[in-house]
């Protein structure tokens, strides 16, 4: 997986905060499930295509399917891709220069996603800092850390 994520990210330099970003908008709205890689069906609008989504980058999509392709091939039914979406972000965040985190592997992925699902639950751009503070600190975060995981979108930049 690491020469996928390696590849991936000198082949678009911008990989690793589009990463990191699709980690954010699948984790804060209900958890790290992964429910931002299924796409919308004929009845249902998917996460992946709510308006607020729209405009996250295709490349960290493309490197979950290809890194799970990978390791589907040699060790099939194991890894989740909320997982390889977790890891993935944590060593672009080390690829390109920032302190190497442990995470914790075994989540499942979600076999649903709603577009509807996750509105009001994701900073918009037009918010007031007072909104964003409070949505933040519905999902459990202070100031602090809303400022770090909101900056964290610059990385690589």
């Amino acid at each position: 997986m690491q020469e996928t994520i390696t590849n991936k990210q000198i082949a678009s330099p911008t990989t690793g905060a589009g990463t990191l970003r699709l980690l954010f908008h699948d984790c804060l709205p209900n958890g790290c499930d992964a429910s931002i890689l299924i796409s919308s069906a004929p009845f249902n609008k998917a996460e992946r295509d709510a308006d607020i989504n729209l405009s996250l980058p295709g490349d960290p999509f493309d490197l979950i399917v290809r890194a799970k392709t990978a390791l589907e091939l040699s060790c099939p039914n194991t890894v989740s891709c909320s997982d390889i979406l977790a890891v993935a972000a944590r060593d672009h965040v080390v690829m390109l220069g920032g302190s190497y985190y442990n995470v914790f592997l075994g989540r499942k992925d979600s076999r649903s996603s709603q577009a509807s699902s996750i509105e009001g639950k994701l900073p918009k751009p037009s918010m007031k800092m007072s909104q964003m503070i409070d949505l933040f600190a519905a999902s459990g975060f202070n100031v602090q850390e809303m400022v770090a995981l909101s900056g964290a979108h610059t990385i690589g930049f």
